[in-house]
């Protein structure tokens, strides 16, 4: 949690920041940030590389407080823990937290 340093521990926006800047795309550290740099779209309309954005998965101000990528097909790719995890969209969790989908700028 709060990691940003590749090979140490990257948690889920550092995570999200640094495969953008392998492509040359920079994004902001937070995933509020991320929200916030993003134009919201409708999950009908959400496609690879696509942002994932997550409420209250833990106590904190900011309202988007987890962030992945979308993968195509119901399935998206996140940090979490220690591990990088890809998940189903229908996962009880993810639908409880699930705020929307973002498409960087």
């Amino acid at each position: 949690f709060g990691g940003n340093t590749p090979g140490v521990g990257l948690d889920c926006s550092s995570f999200v920041q640094f495969v953008f800047s392998k492509a040359g795309i920079q994004l902001p550290r937070t995933a509020q940030a991320q929200y916030d740099a993003t134009v919201h779209i409708p999950q009908a309309n959400a496609t690879k590389g696509d942002l994932i954005f997550f409420s209250g998965t833990y106590a904190t101000s900011d309202y988007i407080t987890h962030v992945g990528i979308y993968l195509g097909d119901g399935k998206y790719i996140q940090e979490g823990g220690a591990n990088v995890h890809i998940t189903d969209l229908s996962e009880d969790y993810t639908q409880q937290h699930l705020v929307g989908f973002g498409r960087v700028k």
